[in-house]
């Protein structure tokens, strides 16, 4: 933090904020992707997936996997209790991820 200048810090807060939300919406996406595609080669339980357009194919909700993500995330903010630790086991994971081959 103290490594940005001040005139700069309303800039990167915003942006940050943008960054969360589009990698949110990442994550669903993909969790959605998946379950769908588990669903198309029946090693996935059968789900409720709603179609959200008539027009645009593969844009689909589904509302059991949007539980599950609120309660795992849910889970970890309170199982961390503080963003300085969710901030340091991301870090962490993210050295690990590129020191091992895997």
């Amino acid at each position: 933090w103290l490594v940005i200048p001040g005139h700069c810090r309303h800039l990167f807060i915003v942006l940050s904020l943008l960054s969360s939300a589009v990698g949110s919406q990442a994550t669903i996406t993909a969790c959605f992707s998946i379950i769908n595609q588990c669903l198309a080669l029946n090693c996935f339980p059968r789900v409720k997936v709603i179609h959200t357009s008539k027009t645009i194919h593969g844009q689909i909700y589904i509302p059991d996997v949007n539980w599950l993500l609120m309660i795992f995330s849910l889970t970890v903010t309170i199982g961390f209790r503080d963003i300085v630790k969710i901030g340091n086991a991301t870090g962490i994971y993210i050295l690990l991820k590129k020191t091992m081959s895997w």
